[in-house]
Order: C-alpha cells, then sequence, then structure tokens
C-alpha cells in the first residue's frame, strides 16, 4: 500500500517528535528514571499475591473501595478527589480539558518534559521562566509571567530534573494572580514524601488549585500507573469527562489500596533515601564532584571539574549503572542525574563512579 493513501494527522501531531527510551537493561542498575529502587517489602508481596483473584482479571475494575480509602486519609471529599492512570495522565487531562488552541501556559525550564509535549499537542503557546546558571528562578518574574491569556500554570514542586523547590509563599501569590486571570495553577506533587511540601491542605480554599500526586515514586507502584488530583468539584467532573473508561486497572487499584493500608512502605524507603542521600553527598565531595541539594529521590551532582558528563554516563554503563545525561539544558550541561536508594545501593554506585572518574582521568 503506497504510504500516500494514509489520512495525515491533525497538524499539532504531525509536529510532535518523540524518541521511544529503551525497555531493557537486564543486569544493570537503573539509576536513570527516579523509581524506587528497592525491592517492595517481601511481607507486602505475599499479601498482593494473596489478594490476586481471576475476578481482578476477568471483571472491569471497580475503584470505590480505593476513593474511599484516599478521601478518608486526605480529609477530603470524594467528590475532589479523581484516580488517574499516573500523574502524567492526570497532567494530560487538564490540557484537555482547559486549554484551548492558542492559550499560554505557564511553567518551568527546564521541567517535566511532556508539560512541553502537551503544550504543542494542544495548540497551547508554552510560556517558560528559565533556571539560571546556579539553578535559581526568578520568582518575581515567574509570578508576573502570569497575564491575561494564560489558562494553565503548572508547576512541578518539587521541580524535575532540577530537584528544586518553589516556596510556598511564592506559590500562593501565584495561586492569587492566577484567580485574577481565570486560569488554573496546577501543583505537581510527585516527589511530595521526600520534600514534605504541599499545598493539598490549600485546595479547600483556593478553588483553581490544582494538586496532583502519583504512587509511582516513594510508595513504588510505577509500573501500576496510579495516581490521583485533589480540586474544586467542578474541576473534578471536568477531568472526569475527558478520561479513558476503565483507565486504571484492578491490580493497580489494589496495590494503591495496600500501600495507603499500610503507610509504613512509603515512610521507611523515604528514611533510606534520606541516608543514602547523605552517604552519596559525602561521596561525591571526597572524589572532588559537586552535589547539588535536592528535595526529591535523585541528585543532580556538577561533574564538570574532573570529566564530561558524557563520558561519564557511557563508563558508567560500561560498570552497571544507568544514570541520566547529558543533558541539552545549559543550567545543567555539567550535570549527571542519578536516582538515589538506600545507602547500600549508592555505596556501590559511589565504587563504581570513583572507577570511571580514575579510568576517565587515564584517557
Amino acid at each position: 500500500m503506497k504510504l500516500s493513501t494514509l489520512p495525515s494527522p491533525v497538524p499539532a501531531v504531525a509536529s510532535l517528535y518523540r524518541v521511544r527510551e529503551p525497555g531493557d537493561a537486564s543486569g544493570i542498575v537503573r539509576l536513570n528514571r527516579n523509581e524506587r529502587i528497592q525491592p517492595l517489602p517481601e511481607w507486602f508481596m505475599e499479601d498482593l499475591h494473596n489478594k490476586l483473584g481471576s475476578h481482578l482479571i476477568t471483571n472491569y475494575p471497580i475503584a470505590d473501595h480505593l476513593y474511599s480509602q484516599l478521601s478518608a486519609e486526605l480529609g477530603m471529599d470524594e467528590e475532589r478527589l479523581l484516580l488517574t492512570a499516573g500523574s502524567d495522565a492526570a497532567v494530560k487531562a487538564l490540557f484537555h480539558a482547559y486549554v484551548r488552541p492558542g492559550a499560554k501556559v505557564l511553567m518551568l525550564d527546564p521541567s517535566y518534559a511532556m508539560y512541553k509535549v502537551y503544550a504543542k499537542m494542544f495548540q497551547a503557546q508554552a510560556v517558560q521562566v528559565s533556571f539560571t546558571s546556579d539553578l535559581e528562578v526568578d520568582t518575581k518574574q515567574l509570578v508576573e509571567s502570569i497575564t491575561p491569556g494564560v489558562r494553565l500554570v503548572m508547576i512541578a514542586n518539587p521541580n524535575q530534573p532540577t530537584g528544586t523547590l518553589i516556596d510556598e509563599n511564592i506559590l500562593l501569590r501565584m495561586a492569587s494572580r492566577a484567580g485574577r486571570v481565570r486560569a488554573l495553577l496546577a501543583v505537581d506533587e510527585a516527589y511530595y514524601p521526600f520534600s514534605g511540601a504541599t499545598l493539598l491542605e490549600r485546595v479547600r480554599d483556593i478553588s483553581h488549585l490544582v494538586v496532583i500526586r502519583t504512587f509511582s515514586k516513594a510508595a513504588g507502584l510505577a509500573g501500576l500507573r496510579v495516581g490521583f488530583v485533589a480540586a474544586h468539584r467542578e474541576v473534578v467532573a471536568n477531568l472526569f469527562k475527558v478520561r479513558s473508561v476503565h483507565d486504571i486497572n484492578s491490580i493497580a487499584l489494589l496495590g494503591a489500596s495496600l500501600v495507603l493500608s499500610h503507610p509504613r512502605i512509603v515512610q521507611d524507603y523515604v528514611e533510606e533515601v534520606g541516608s543514602g542521600k547523605r552517604l552519596l553527598m559525602e561521596g561525591c565531595r571526597r572524589l572532588a564532584l559537586d552535589p547539588l541539594p535536592t528535595h526529591t529521590n535523585f541528585m543532580l551532582i556538577n561533574v564538570g571539574k574532573r570529566c564530561r558528563p558524557a563520558d561519564l554516563v557511557e563508563q558508567l554503563v560500561r560498570l552497571g549503572y544507568l544514570v541520566k545525561g547529558p543533558f541539552s539544558e545549559p543550567c545543567l550541561s555539567e550535570c549527571i542525574r542519578v536516582t538515589l536508594g538506600p545507602p547500600d545501593v549508592m555505596a556501590g554506585f559511589l565504587e563504581c563512579l570513583e572507577k570511571a572518574l580514575v579510568s576517565l582521568a587515564r584517557t
């Protein structure tokens, strides 16, 4: 069949270019995707296994129990909550429901890559406020960029890939400004368990505030794809309109329910990551590298004084570790990004990091 017989996609999709990430990393420690890198406890997996039944596969999923649990956990009415297939589905739904062609969407640069992708997909104008070379952001500019024509302010807090945190007072100033121009302020709190910073309680009194969370990071359910939105009832109702039918599968619902029933799953891992972070920071300084402050389960390490990031990433792959880099953004050009984990994992990584640096120094 000739290619000319194919229908053309809509222009906004035709102009997009997306790269497929390689999936197979057998035998390699993946420190490049900000996942939980410590296995879930055996007792948790046994509990999950014992609750698996044929009905979870043969029946369409029912989310009522998880909604009830989440409502009780957060102290928030179910009408203010919407379960989503990870936080990414929540972000896409916001664009789908609220962003018209030609509208402006304000975001940080760099930030979660899909914000820009969705802006292009839904024919919006991405307004980006950039970080300086010191990973600082002009908060005055950020607030003042919320002008008429902005429909959505999309802020990851803590931000990815910088690991930085915007102060609550700045976010509240942004919320006030967004209200005046009839824009939504969406705060993506994917890394909340590691930062402890949240605007969730403010959802009750700020009608145009949306808070997004995920079970992918500290809870370790990245493969199950489940998250949620907390927002005004009307916002939740509109996001519900654009969701796919049965978009969260039954095993994901079960996994999230078990995590809510056993909060130590998250608490223990956050503590382990904190210990691993301290170990990695000390080790990096000993190696004359510059580990940057972070409020997440990943760390940027400035390696520019010792080597080129691309060379180091390549050398670490040979030694069995995948890390993120190099970056095209100027503020990150001398950095690699490493997913944080328990001390034993970080100790093993540090050992290979030192070997990689020694090897590069000889070439």
